[in-house]
Order: structure tokens, then C-alpha cells, then sequence
């Protein structure tokens, strides 16, 4: 831990000295208030000392289940399905970013992102706090700009949850059409908002391939393709997510010292064009020690082996109407979900309609999915999913 205490010192003097270093004097300006579905509540002081947004997310959606051998057997769900406020900015210098997320949906108040992120130039991001690690694409991609009314079953059952720590991104401008985005962390691998355990750290790296050049207005990260891009526009990325000795929730919940290692592989490509996006993603995971024995009594990883694979596209069909499908498949580890009395396999076509009032700020949502299910020790289960959903956001 010492390595690592005077890591952070040197850091933190260096990013001290960078901040005097770039302050200069400047003309004092107006201070600025406003209110815009881009930026939200927004404050600017006069004397360029801070920059203030506040923003708000709410999601509302209706979840209609019926399996297809019992008729009687509909499944009518509403709820809020994120609520969130949103507040970010700079402070002391516009070098220096700030934000926070807070979730309030689900029944409780939780603290999602917290982080500062210094700017030592436009292609350069470090930050440091508590932030989604930067591992497979569509859990980097904010809620707000999910081009379905939510993530592929794959994606959420990959799911890493937030965690704390550090957070490098780069980007190189080979070309004016070849870009390279590259980013990698550390954290200390237990999830968000909770004390470093027993257990070894997380490492994460990535690395995206964007051969036509960048995507407008980050468009690589926003799944509509809302810009119209007016020349093709690809990104392939991949990466890995090691977390050594998983000890709390993002691994055993039970005890220490058992090697409980989680490894994630991923692969992924965008591709947009003239109102059309497509996206594809394949994520693998293995863990050790997913089905624990001790005294009698059998215990469970908390995250579990598998392989996942989803393909979506969209279409506009005219400025404001967008149809979108999705098919996925995911293959969870057998002996595990044999264990639970789990599917071992699932496979989800859906085919979807948006509707942007204002871009992803004020949207409509809505698709029907087919689900199949198979298990090993019951009959399979294939049912009709409708979800519709609509969002503010600014």
C-alpha cells in the first residue's frame, strides 16, 4: 500500500501544479443562469471560478408478460424505472470537472457517480472517485440514450457495478478519419460506496478502433443515430475486467481468500449512416469458485460464468419515428443455474417504435419481444414481453 499512497501524493502534487500552472488572469465576463434540455439548471460565475448544472431523469415504464402456455397467466407491471438527479460542472478551473448521480428509484436513495475528472488537455480525461468502470460498451452508454426502451438481457446480466478508484481515457487523432480511444482503471473491486476488503483489486483496459473517423457529437455513445451522420461512421472496440480475489458484492459474499476471480473479455462494433445504427456486443466471463461447499452447507458467487451475444439496428423512418429490432442470446454457466433452478439458456427477439419529441431529452418508447428459455431439470419457458416507456431527461 505504500507504492500506492505516494502514487496518489505524486499525483495529486503534479495535478496542484498543472492547476496554478494553466490559471491566468481573465476578463471578468457576466455571470450566466439559464435553463436548456442540453444542459439543464446552468450557472456560470462571472469570474469563471465555477460552472453549475443540474439535471433530472425519470423514466416511467409498462412490463406486459404472458406465457404462451397459460392463457391465464398475464403479468401486468408498472413502475419508475430510474430517477435520477444529475449535477456537474467545474470548480476552481475548467480543468477540473466534478459529478454526481443519485439514484432514486428502485425504493432507496443511492449514490451512483462521484467523481472529479482533471482535463490536462482536450484529449485527455483522468479521473478519480466512484464511476462505472470502462468495460463493455452499452453499460458505458448513459440510460438516457438507450436506443431500446432498456439494456439487452446480456448486458445486464454482465452487469460490474460502479466502483472506486482511478480512471484514465486518451484519445489519438492519428488522422482527420482515423482515431484510436483507448482507457483503462484501477479499482478496488468491491462495487460502489463500500471500504476496500480482503481481496485483490480490479483492472480493467480498452481499446476503440474508429477507422472513418470520430462519430458527431459522440454519437459513438448515443445508439439513435439522431445526427443523421452524412458519411459512414464505425467504431470497433474490445477490452478485459479482471477483478482478483472478488471478496464482496462483486464476488463471494461469504468469506475470504478464495481466489474468487472474475475475468471478462468483450468485443464490440457501432456502425452508423444516414439515419441507420447498428450495434453488436459478445461478452464472456469466467469466475472461480461460483459453487462453494463449507460444513454441509452450499454457497453462491454472487456473479457467475457465461457468454452473452446481442445484435440491434434502427431505422428512421422520417425525423421524428425510428423502428428498431434486437435479437440476443446468453448462456449463463449450466452447473451454476442447474444449482439455482435457473435458465441455461436464453434467446429474445424484439422489435421496437420510438418516438423523439426532443431527441433522447423527451422520448417514447416501445417494443414486443418473444423470450425462450430453456432449463435443465423443468420445461423450457417461451413468453411475450411488451415494455413501454417514456422519458424526460435534461
Amino acid at each position: 500500500m505504500k507504492w500506492l499512497m505516494r502514487g496518489c501524493f505524486i499525483l495529486a502534487l503534479c495535478f496542484h501544479t498543472v492547476l496554478i500552472a494553466h490559471a491566468q488572469p481573465r476578463e471578468p465576463q457576466p455571470s450566466v443562469f439559464n435553463v436548456s434540455p442540453e444542459k439543464g439548471v446552468h450557472f456560470n460565475s462571472s469570474d469563471g471560478f465555477m460552472e453549475f448544472r443540474m439535471g433530472f431523469r425519470l423514466q416511467q415504464q409498462l412490463a406486459i408478460t404472458q406465457i404462451v402456455s397459460e392463457q391465464d397467466n398475464l403479468q401486468v407491471e408498472y413502475l419508475i424505472r430510474r430517477e435520477r438527479a444529475l449535477f456537474r460542472g467545474f470548480l476552481f478551473h475548467n480543468k477540473l470537472d466534478y459529478l454526481v448521480q443519485i439514484g432514486m428509484d428502485g425504493g432507496s436513495v443511492e449514490l451512483l457517480n462521484a467523481e472529479y475528472t482533471w482535463k490536462p488537455d482536450k484529449n485527455t480525461r483522468i479521473t478519480f472517485g466512484q464511476f462505472f468502470p470502462p468495460t463493455f460498451r452499452q453499460f458505458q452508454t448513459t440510460s438516457k440514450n438507450l436506443q431500446m426502451v432498456d439494456r439487452s438481457n446480456v448486458s445486464r446480466f454482465f452487469f460490474t457495478d460502479y466502483d472506486l478508484g482511478i480512471r484514465v481515457r486518451r484519445t489519438f487523432n492519428l488522422s482527420p478519419t482515423f482515431q484510436l480511444k483507448t482507457s483503462g482503471a484501477l479499482t478496488h473491486g468491491e462495487g460502489k460506496n463500500l471500504k476496500t476488503a480482503s481481496g485483490g483489486w480490479a483492472y480493467m483496459s480498452r481499446l476503440e478502433v474508429l477507422p472513418l473517423g470520430g462519430f458527431t457529437k459522440g454519437g459513438d455513445y448515443v445508439e439513435s443515430d439522431l445526427q443523421r451522420e452524412i458519411t459512414p461512421k464505425l467504431s470497433v472496440g474490445a477490452g478485459f475486467y479482471f477483478n482478483q480475489d472478488a471478496y464482496t458484492k462483486l464476488g463471494n459474499i461469504v468469506w475470504d481468500g478464495l481466489e474468487d476471480d472474475i475475468f471478462d473479455r468483450y468485443v464490440d462494433v457501432v456502425f452508423k449512416y444516414n439515419g441507420f445504427s447498428f450495434q453488436a456486443e459478445y461478452i464472456k466471463r469466467s469466475v472461480d469458485n461460483e459453487v462453494l461447499i463449507s460444513d454441509g452447507q452450499t454457497f453462491y458467487a454472487d456473479k457467475t460464468s457465461g457468454e452473452g451475444f446481442y445484435t440491434q439496428a434502427g431505422y428512421f423512418v422520417d425525423e421524428k419515428i425510428e423502428l428498431t429490432t434486437r435479437f440476443s442470446t446468453l448462456k449463463p454457466d449450466v452447473l451454476h443455474h442447474n444449482e439455482l433452478g435457473k435458465f441455461t439458456q436464453q434467446h429474445k427477439v424484439s422489435m421496437g417504435l420510438n418516438y423523439f419529441f426532443l431527441g433522447h431529452s423527451l422520448k417514447l418508447q416501445s417494443q414486443l419481444g418473444y423470450v425462450s428459455e430453456e432449463f435443465a431439470a423443468i420445461k423450457n419457458c417461451n413468453y411475450f414481453e411488451f415494455l413501454t416507456q417514456f422519458t424526460i431527461s435534461f
